[in-house]
């Protein structure tokens, strides 16, 4: 199954969408020949939005045989990006609204941003405080990791470039530390490749751990979304990798352009993928 992510629905109506702008958009998606769609709160004021219009979407969205494959909390970025947030108890009650907004649309999936970095340049970190942060970060997230477990949904990160993360040998310490089953990777291509990592072996590491996709290119040293095909990310080792390691799940595209050439951009990185396929 072809998807897209909430870039989509952004390149379209800009960060400040609401939910009547995602229902126009998987009405356009469906005739393209799109099955599943990522919903998203990119600005947190938009909570009581979704709380409430969450049910029209959902009923748009099964009239038309569409699919809410994930839904991306961007909002919480912010609950682990500086120093003072990560030690704060911001994004708790925050997750049990998404947990609730997403029950409604049936995905089992909830997609969090890890971003950063910490500090400003100039400020470096004395013994032990690496230690500190790290271990508070697998506190926070595992306690997210447990709200989403009583929604009976998995937290995907995302990993964004910059961030305490890093790569996915850092995710897959997080895991480790965490000992959360429900806790994997949203792998989103265009943020591993910029962050220079062996794209290909992805798959192969994460294998189950693999909740969700973020399909976009680049050329390695600057973290854009262009379409499939228009990079130089060495896409058939990628496709053939989640393949062979067991993804069943959707294939969701993330490009970010204009208005004019969203439709254009999507269909060609949805046609590229699908001649690999064959």
């Amino acid at each position: 199954m072809f998807g897209v992510s909430p870039a989509y629905v952004f390149s379209v109506f800009t960060t400040d969408f609401t939910v009547s702008d995602y229902i126009q958009a998987i009405h356009k998606l469906k005739k393209s020949g799109f099955d599943g769609y990522q919903g998203e709160i990119y600005k947190k004021e938009k909570l009581s939005e979704w709380t409430k219009d969450a049910p029209e979407l959902k009923k748009a969205a099964n009239d038309l045989g569409m699919k809410e494959t994930q839904f991306v909390a961007h909002f919480l970025l912010y609950a682990t990006k500086t120093e003072d947030m990560l030690f704060s108890d911001y994004g708790y009650e925050e997750m049990k609204r998404i947990v609730e907004i997403n029950s409604i649309l049936d995905s089992s999936t909830i997609t969090l941003p890890i971003g950063g970095p910490f500090e400003t340049e100039g400020h470096s970190y004395g013994p032990g405080e690496y230690k500190r942060i790290w271990d508070r970060f697998v506190e926070k997230i595992s306690t997210f990791c447990e709200i989403a477990d009583d929604g009976n949904m998995r937290l995907a990160m995302e990993i964004v470039p910059g961030s305490i993360l890093q790569n996915t040998d850092g995710l897959l310490r997080l895991i480790s530390d965490s000992g959360k089953e429900n806790l994997g990777l949203n792998f989103d291509t265009g943020h591993a490749w910029a962050s220079k990592e062996r794209i290909e072996l992805i798959p192969s590491k994460l294998s189950s751990k693999v909740f969700g996709t973020h399909l976009k290119d680049n050329f390695t040293f600057e973290n854009l979304a262009l379409a499939p095909g228009k990079g130089n990310i060495p896409w058939k080792s990628v496709i053939n990798g989640l393949k062979e390691n067991g993804y069943q799940g959707s294939l969701d595209l993330e490009i970010v352009t204009t208005p004019d050439l969203v439709d254009s951009e999507y269909s060609f990185g949805k046609k590229y993928l699908e001649e690999l396929l064959k």
